[in-house]
């Protein structure tokens, strides 16, 4: 028998005539007019080549067909009505994974508040983090995390990609406190000759900074700022800028775990240069296939109302 000319509306029907063993009383079950299921029951006995219900001086009985498919059509219907139900998510009782990237700063920043209220309302998930250098984007796209935190944006394939804007990308400059710009005026030709350390998001590529001073004019093409220090974590920024002269160009949010017990300040120097660079923000992003998750919408809103 090919399935596709089975109709399933005729199950729901065959599983009550089933129950009732009677057209009438499985009509009025079905919302349905007695003749149109005396007609959905002769489809059936020519689709099954049984009579499903035979008569007895006591009215209708099963044939052994029905009986054996009596219990295999309830098992059938009710997979099938999981199968095209809109699937929940009960915080209270999930055992689910939540997978997020992202850097340093914003990982700290956003997660760790995020957790709590995961850990109060969905005392049973769990929570994997990575912050390590990577192209943030290509995670998403092997989908080997739900979610990225980052002030990147994708340069490709951006319409299988959605994003929820967090907060404005605003900016310190962190030294040690007996640098030389650690006090008084700076002028941006002082900040643009001062040796500089650079966190590499991806592991590859010019900087936030460098890519932002290029577009403003204060670097010329192919010029770069004197970075003798490259990082790969935001979290060794502390005692390479204590022990050295480079300046770090830091989140704001972030400057307190990387200056505190340490001899570092954090500076607002050239606020109208360094501090908020336009059309830089922090972006929460997710692929297409977890749009409709409903764990992720959950955790996505529990992030949107933290934010």
């Amino acid at each position: 028998m090919n399935l596709r000319n089975i109709d399933l509306n005729l199950l729901v029907v065959l599983q009550q005539l089933l129950r009732e063993r009677h057209v009438s009383k499985a009509a009025e079950q079905l919302n349905m007019s007695q003749p149109a299921v005396s007609r959905a029951l002769q489809r059936l006995r020519q689709m099954l080549g049984d009579e499903l219900l035979v008569r007895t001086s006591q009215g209708y009985d099963l044939s052994a067909r029905a009986l054996l498919l009596q219990a295999q059509l309830d098992q059938l219907l009710e997979d099938t009505q999981r199968l095209i139900t809109e699937p929940e998510f009960i915080p209270e009782t999930s055992m689910q994974t939540v997978r997020f990237y992202g850097p340093d700063p914003e990982i700290n920043h956003y997660l760790p508040p995020l957790f709590a209220q995961i850990r109060q309302q969905a005392p049973q998930m769990r929570m994997q983090v990575r912050s390590d250098p990577q192209d943030n984007f290509a995670l998403l796209e092997a989908g080997e995390v739900h979610f990225v935190l980052t002030a990147l944006q994708p340069e490709v394939n951006i319409s299988h990609l959605y994003g929820l804007k967090l907060t404005d990308l605003v900016f310190t400059v962190v030294m040690n406190k007996d640098h030389p710009l650690a006090k008084g005026e700076v002028s941006i030709e002082d900040y643009l000759n001062a040796k500089h350390g650079m966190v590499a998001l991806t592991g590859r590529g010019s900087s936030l900074l460098e890519q932002y001073l290029m577009v403003r004019g204060y670097l010329g093409p192919g010029e770069q700022l004197d970075t003798p220090l490259h990082l790969s974590s935001f979290y060794a920024i502390s005692s390479f800028a204590e022990h050295s002269d480079v300046l770090f160009h830091v989140p704001k949010y972030f400057t307190e775990d990387v200056i505190r017990g340490r001899n570092l300040i954090a500076r607002d120097i050239l606020p109208e240069v360094l501090s908020i660079q336009p059309n830089k923000h922090v972006y929460l992003y997710w692929h297409q296939r977890h749009h409709q998750d409903p764990m992720c919408c959950w955790v996505r809103e529990l992030l949107r109302a933290l934010a």
